[in-house]
């Protein structure tokens, strides 16, 4: 999968466009994860990456943000976390990752080391790309949840709030 994450960034224009669509993949792919392990039964999408994957805005976020449907119906962050990090190990990636659950939001930061020298858009082997993931377990009263299939590099039933709900957050 790694060569095909070669290939599909060395189309992009530029650094920084390849630096996007390496982002956008992994993105995806940690969504497909997450969709395997059966999270969108609990979770919803928010946020301006789901602003960008659902509708089309423009605005380039590289935070993956939900929100618990239910308040108090999570069974808890990590094990989430440790499936993407499986995922992304069995297909060649070097990845870190940092789960904290101390907050209201839990987060993981998906740390890829040297990932931008390998994609040709950085010459330094030190340079990391992350991937931010954001559960915020008081969800906001009243938001209504949708479901939508999107395709961006893989297959996604992404459930989600409405854009209502999305925009008045």
């Amino acid at each position: 999968m790694k060569d095909h994450l070669i290939q599909i960034s060395s189309t992009a224009g530029n650094d920084i466009a390849r630096a996007c669509v390496v982002r956008e993949y992994l993105q995806a792919r940690a969504f497909e994860s997450l969709q395997d392990s059966g999270v969108f039964l609990r979770w919803a999408f928010v946020g301006g990456t789901a602003l960008r994957f659902l509708f089309g805005n423009p605005r380039f976020s590289e935070d993956l943000d939900f929100s618990l449907i239910t308040p108090g119906k999570e069974i808890g962050f990590e094990p989430a976390a440790v499936g993407m990090r499986r995922v992304f190990e069995r297909e060649g990636y070097d990845i870190e990752v940092k789960v904290s659950e101390k907050k209201a939001v839990s987060s993981a930061s998906l740390r890829f080391p040297g990932l931008p020298r390998d994609m040709g858009f950085s010459r330094l082997a030190s340079q990391v790309l992350s991937v931010k993931v954001e559960l915020d377990t008081n969800p906001p009263v009243g938001a209504r949840v949708e479901n939508t299939v999107v395709r961006r590099h893989v297959t996604l039933n992404l459930c989600h709030h409405d854009r209502a709900s999305m925009l008045a957050g």
